[in-house]
């Protein structure tokens, strides 16, 4: 996608500089008639937005190499887990033993 919309940008670059250039003299008062002016800012806004996409994955997917953060992850999910069957299931809450929850998770 990344390579795709560089080049879609290079191509419009292109046509823009030849749609601003009537018999080669630089007419920068024709910039906004033209069409591939419209069609580079929108294909700019799509790189813009495909790469702050790529950045919040980067930085999701970095977190969990740390073995901390994984394991606060996996506590979270079975906090969660826990949390939903009460809610489900209200008269099976007192059945559950909290600290034996907490003990199997590891937290003291």
């Amino acid at each position: 996608m990344n390579l795709l919309l560089t080049i879609f940008i290079g191509l419009l670059s292109s046509i823009l500089a030849t749609q601003i250039m009537p018999q080669g003299q630089l007419d920068w008062t024709l910039i906004y008639t033209a069409s591939a002016f419209w069609a580079l800012i929108v294909a700019a806004v799509m790189l813009l937005g495909f790469q702050w996409y790529c950045i919040g994955f980067d930085e999701d997917v970095s977190k969990f190499g740390d073995a901390a953060h994984c394991i606060a992850y996996i506590r979270k999910a079975q906090l969660e887990g826990a949390a939903s069957h009460i809610r489900k299931n209200p008269e099976q809450a007192m059945l559950m033993d909290a600290k034996e929850l907490l003990k199997r998770m590891g937290i003291k």
